[in-house]
C-alpha cells in the first residue's frame, strides 16, 4: 500500500493502482466518462483531468499510477474551467436540455416542459433520467444553463439524427444519446470477445453501429447487456420495463438459477416484482460483472398472472382452485391411502435441480422418514447419476475440489459439449479469456460449431453419439505417447487400460485428433507452459451410458495430464443449476444426504439417530423404475417436469397416467402439472429463498425478491405443511418437521451433511465465499472403458441441447414467446445434405421415428455435420424428448419435406 495525499486528505492506496479508481473509492467525485473499472483506459474524454504536484500540466487520472507520497488535486479552478470545455465539446452533438436545464431541480415527476418547443430531448422524457452518467457529470461541472447553437439552431440539430432501434425484445439502442466514449465497443470486445459493436465512419462522422450497420438483432450480438452496463447515457437500455426501472424501489442480491454456474446478480424489484438486473461482483468470483441473455433478461419470460395463483384439486374432470388447508388436507389423506393400501415402496418424490438445497432436503426427509420410502430421484438423476459414479470411480468420491475461477487462468482447455456458449455461457466466457488474455490452447469436442471454436486450436467434430469413442481414441492415443515417459506420473497413480471401438489415430499433422494429442502432450509432459490444465464436460440431458463413459474417459486424461491434481483440473457442468446440491441433500435413491450410502448400515443407523426416526435401507426406485415398472401408485413432484425434461415422452405421460395420486409442487401449469390431482402453488425462481450450489459447488444464496403470484408459497414452506399433516397421520415418531423460515432448514442440513457445515445463512450473510470442503478426492486412478460408436444406420442422428434464448420456464408453459427473438426454433441441417433432399432455408420438415413426430422449420448450416440433425431442447415446450430413446443422447430420424 502507499500513501497519498488527495484534495488535503492523506489516504492509502494500492501500489500502482489506476488513479481514477482510487479518487471514486475514496468518496470524491470525479468524471470519468469513458473509463472502465479494471480495463486498460482509452482516454477519449478527457474529463478526469487532475493536478498532480511536481506533474506539468492536468495529466488524466485514468492513466496515471499511483506512487508513494503523490499529492493530487482533484477541484481547482483550472480544472473545474478545462472540464468545462471539455464537455461543452461533448454536448455540441448531443441533446442538450435533458443535461443542462435550469429548472431541472424544479420540475417534480410527471411534469411536461412547455417552455422550449424547440428541444424535443428532455430529462423527464429520457428513460435514463437520474440514473445517467453524463447528466451527473453536467450537474457537478455546473452546467446549467449551457446552450450549445450554431447561428439561430442547436448544434444538436444541424446533423439529421439516425432513429433509435427499438426492433428486438431485449435491447434499445438510441445513437442519438451516443457520445462516442465507446465503452460499449470496448465491452463487447474485451470483455466478452463478441465484437458485435464498431466504431464507424471518421471525425465527426464517427458513429457506433452494430454488425455492418443494420439492426441489432442482425448482427452477432447475444444479448449479454454487458454494453448497457458501461453506457453513461441512454444509448443503450434494457428494452423490457425500460420505463419501470427508472424507480426501483430496492435491489436483491441473490443468484442466477438459468444453469449449474450460478452467477450472482442484483434484482431491482418495484411493487414486489423484478423489473432490472444487473450483475452482482460481491458473490461468485467466477461470473464477476457478466451475465448472459438468460441471466439478465429471463426473469420476465413469464409474467406472474401466467403462473399459478392457488393450490388447485381435480375434480370432475378438471382442475378447481382449493384453499391451501384443503388442498394440504387432500394431499395427505392420499398419500396416507396409498401407504396403507400398497405400503410406502408404491409411492415415489422427485427432487429437482430447480429446486433448492432446503426443499431437496426435506423431500428427502419426507419420503423416507415420514413415508418410509427411499424412492427419490429426479428426471435429471439417470445423467448426474452416471456421471457422479465415473467420477467416484476415478477418484473415490463425487464432490471434485474444482474451482471455475482456474478457467481464466489455464493454458490448456479441453472442452467436451455440444455448445457450451448456449448451455453455460459464463464458463464458455472465462474460457475465452484463457485463451485472449493467457494465451490458452483450447481443443474443442463437439458435433456442432458453436462460438467457441473460434477461439479453440482444434476442433474434433465427432458424429453425435460418437464422442466417447473419439475421446477413448484420443486417450489411448496420449497414453501410448507417454509410454516413454520416466515413472513420475504411474507413481502417483494407477493405470488401467481405455479400450473402445474407436477411430485409429491419423498420422496426418493436421488432422485435428492429432494436434488435439499434441497439446495434450505438453500438459502430460508437465510443460509449465501447458499448465494449468483444466478439462471442461458439460453432459447432455439424455443419455446416462454416454455420460458415464465420457466422464470416465475424461477423467482417465485428467489423470494422466495432470497427476495427482486431476481432480482440482476436472470439471462436470450440469446443465441445470442445483443439480450437484439434489445429490448433496439426499436427492437420489441411493444416497442419504452428505454421500451416505442408502445400503450402509452404519450411515443408516447414524441417520436414524439424527432424523430420531427409521427408515427403509437399500436402493430405492430410480427415476427409470418409477416411470418404467408400473409399480408407483403415487408420486410427489416437486418442482420438477419429467414431461418435459425425460426423454420417451409418450413413456413417462403413460407412467403419470397411471397414478392413483400425482401431487405437484410448482409454480407454472406445466405439462406435468396440468395432469396433477393436486398442484400447490410454489413461488417463482426470483421470489424463492434458500441456496443453490453450483457447479463448483459453491452454496450461493437464494434471496427473496419478487413478491409471491397471488396465495403462492415458498417450496419449503409447502413441503414443510405437507410432511407435518402427513406426520399426524402416519404417526412416524417424534421428529423435526415443521420449519420456521429456510435458515433453520439449512442449520439442520449444516449439522447433518459435513460439506455443507460452513453454509449457514449467518455464515453466508458475512459475504465471505462458501466452497464446499470435505468428502475429496482420495485417489486418481485411471478406469477401463468400453466406449463403441452406435451403429450407422439410415437417417439422421439427431441431437437437443439448451439453447441460449429459449426460456425453460416460457417452454414449460408453451409460450409463443419462450423464443422472444425467434431465433432458434428451427432444426439445423448441413448445407449439402439439405440440398439432395430439396429442402431449402426456412422449408417445413417433419422429423419422425417410431417414437413420434416433430414438424419444424429448417436452417441450413455448415456447422453441423453430414446426417446430422439438431433442435434445441426446450424447442415447442421440450417436444423433440418425445423422439429420444430413455437411455440413448442420440434419436435415429428420418426427415421429410413438407
Amino acid at each position: 500500500m502507499a500513501k497519498i495525499t488527495l484534495d488535503g486528505r492523506e489516504i492509502d492506496a494500492p501500489d500502482g493502482a489506476p488513479l481514477v479508481e482510487v479518487i471514486k473509492n475514496s468518496g470524491t467525485f470525479i468524471s470519468n466518462l469513458c473509463y472502465i473499472d479494471g480495463r486498460p483506459p482509452y482516454a477519449g474524454c478527457r474529463t478526469c483531468i487532475v493536478e498532480i504536484e511536481g506533474v506539468r500540466g492536468q495529466p488524466l487520472s485514468c492513466t496515471a499510477r499511483v506512487e508513494g507520497g503523490m499529492i493530487v488535486r482533484t477541484e481547482t479552478p483550472a480544472l473545474k474551467s478545462t472540464r468545462q470545455a471539455v464537455l461543452s465539446l461533448i454536448l455540441s452533438y448531443h441533446s442538450d436540455r435533458c443535461l443542462t436545464c435550469h429548472r431541472v431541480v424544479k420540475c417534480k415527476p410527471g411534469d411536461t416542459c412547455l417552455r422550449d418547443d424547440v428541444v424535443t430531448h428532455r430529462c423527464l422524457t429520457c428513460s435514463k433520467n437520474y440514473r445517467c452518467e453524463l447528466q451527473t457529470t453536467c450537474e457537478m461541472l455546473e452546467m446549467a444553463g449551457y446552450e450549445p447553437w450554431d447561428g439561430d439552431t442547436r448544434t444538436y440539430y444541424t446533423t439529421p439524427q439516425p432513429p433509435p432501434d427499438q426492433a428486438n425484445p431485449f435491447l434499445e439502442f438510441d445513437p442519438q444519446m451516443c457520445i462516442i466514449c465507446t465503452r460499449c465497443v470496448r465491452a463487447c470486445d474485451e470483455l466478452r470477445h463478441t465484437g458485435a459493436i464498431t466504431l464507424a465512419g471518421r471525425g465527426y462522422s464517427t458513429r457506433i453501429e452494430f454488425g455492418q450497420g443494420g439492426a441489432v438483432d442482425e448482427s452477432n450480438c447475444d444479448f449479454c447487456g454487458a454494453c448497457i452496463d458501461v453506457c453513461p447515457t441512454a444509448t443503450l437500455m434494457e428494452h423490457p420495463n425500460k420505463w419501470g426501472a427508472t424507480q426501483t424501489e430496492r435491489w436483491v442480491a441473490t443468484t442466477c438459477t438459468q444453469c449449474s454456474v450460478g452467477c450472482s446478480i442484483s434484482l431491482g424489484t418495484k411493487r414486489g416484482r423484478g423489473v432490472i438486473v444487473r450483475p452482482d461482483t460481491t458473490a461468485n468470483p467466477v461470473s464477476r460483472d457478466q451475465l448472459c441473455v438468460r441471466g439478465r433478461f429471463h426473469y420476465d419470460a413469464v409474467k406472474n398472472n401466467q403462473r399459478l395463483q392457488t393450490p388447485l384439486i381435480r375434480r370432475n374432470d378438471g382442475q378447481e382452485a382449493a384453499t391451501w388447508d384443503e388442498a394440504l388436507e387432500f394431499a395427505a389423506a392420499g398419500l396416507s391411502q396409498v401407504r396403507e393400501e400398497h405400503g410406502p415402496r408404491a409411492i415415489g418424490f422427485l427432487a429437482s435441480p430447480l429446486a433448492t438445497n432446503e426443499e431437496n432436503y426435506l423431500v428427502s426427509k419426507i419420503a423416507r422418514v415420514i413415508v418410509g420410502t427411499n424412492n427419490v430421484d429426479s428426471s435429471a438423476g439417470p445423467v448426474a447419476r452416471a456421471a457422479a459414479e465415473a467420477i467416484r470411480a476415478a477418484f473415490g468420491s463425487e464432490v471434485l475440489p474444482a474451482d471455475m475461477t482456474r478457467l481464466a487462468k489455464s493454458k490448456t482447455i479441453l472442452v467436451v459439449a455440444q455448445d457450451l456458449e448456449s448451455s453455460h455461457n459464463v464458463a464458455c466466457l472465462r474460457i475465452k479469456d484463457a485463451a485472449v488474455y493467457n494465451g490458452a490452447k483450447v481443443v474443442v469436442v463437439s458435433p456442432v460449431w458453436g462460438e467457441l471454436n473460434d477461439f479453440a486450436e482444434v476442433w474434433i467434430q465427432p458424429k453425435p453419439g460418437e464422442g466417447a469413442a473419439v475421446l477413448a481414441a484420443l486417450d489411448a492415443a496420449l497414453d501410448a505417447a507417454l509410454a516413454g515417459l520416466d515413472a513420475a506420473l504411474s507413481d502417483s497413480t494407477t493405470s488401467s487400460e481405455t479400450t473402445g471401438e474407436a477411430p485409429a489415430v491419423p498420422s496426418s499433422p493436421d488432422d485435428p485428433l492429432k494436434k488435439a494429442i499434441e497439446i495434450l502432450r505438453a500438459a502430460a509432459d508437465r510443460n509449465e507452459d501447458a499448465h494449468p490444465l483444466s478439462i471442461v464436460y458439460a453432459p447432455v440431458h439424455y443419455g446416462a451410458q454416454h455420460a458415464r463413459e465420457v466422464t470416465a474417459i475424461l477423467a482417465n486424461i485428467a489423470i494422466t495430464c495432470a497427476g495427482e491434481n486431476a481432480a482440482e483440473a476436472f470439471f462436470v457442468l450440469p446443465q441445470e443449476a442445483n443439480v450437484w446440491g439434489m445429490r448433496d441433500t439426499g436427492g437420489a435413491p441411493d444416497l442419504l444426504p452428505g454421500y451416505r450410502r442408502a445400503g450402509d448400515g452404519a450411515a443408516h443407523e447414524d441417520m436414524e439417530r439424527r432424523w430420531g426416526a427409521p427408515f427403509p435401507t437399500g436402493d430405492g426406485l430410480t427415476f427409470e423404475g418409477m416411470v418404467g415398472e408400473g409399480k408407483l401408485k403415487a408420486l410427489v413432484v416437486m418442482n420438477d417436469n419429467p414431461l418435459m425434461l425425460a426423454p420417451d415422452r409418450p413413456r413417462v405421460r403413460a407412467a403419470l397416467d397411471a397414478l392413483d395420486l400425482l401431487v405437484v409442487i410448482d409454480s407454472l401449469p406445466t405439462d406435468t402439472a396440468q395432469l396433477g390431482h393436486i398442484v400447490l402453488a410454489d413461488v417463482s425462481p426470483w421470489g424463492k429463498e434458500g441456496t443453490t450450489t453450483s457447479a463448483d459447488r459453491q452454496v450461493l444464496r437464494l434471496d427473496p425478491a419478487a413478491a409471491p403470484q397471488g396465495e403462492a408459497r415458498q417450496g419449503w414452506r409447502i413441503l414443510s405443511d405437507l410432511g407435518a399433516r402427513l406426520a399426524e397421520r402416519l404417526n412416524p415418531g417424534e421428529i423435526r418437521i415443521r420449519y420456521q423460515s429456510a435458515s433453520e432448514i439449512m442449520d439442520e442440513i449444516a449439522q447433518i451433511i459435513p460439506l455443507y457445515a460452513n453454509a449457514t445463512y449467518q455464515q453466508m450473510d458475512s459475504g465471505a465465499r462458501q466452497a464446499i470442503d470435505g468428502l475429496g478426492p482420495t485417489k486418481a486412478e485411471r478406469q477401463a472403458v468400453l466406449a463403441k460408436a452406435p451403429e450407422n444406420g439410415g437417417g439422421f442422428r439427431l441431437t437437443a441441447t439448451r439453447s441460449l434464448y429459449i426460456s425453460y420456464e416460457g417452454a414449460a408453459i408453451h409460450s409463443p414467446d419462450a423464443d422472444k427473438l425467434h431465433r432458434e426454433e428451427h432444426v439445423a441441417l448441413n448445407t449439402a445434405e439439405a440440398s439432395s433432399l430439396a429442402i431449402a432455408e426456412g422449408d417445413l420438415v417433419a422429423i419422425r421415428n417410431d417414437r413420434g413426430e416433430l414438424r419444424v422449420k429448417a436452417h441450413l448450416t455448415d456447422g453441423v455435420a453430414l446426417g446430422t440433425a439438431h433442435v434445441p431442447l426446450y424447442y415447442d415446450g421440450g417436444a423433440v424428448g418425445a423422439l429420444f430413446d430413455p437411455d440413448a443422447p442420440v434419436a435415429a430420424v428420418d426427415i421429410v419435406r413438407m
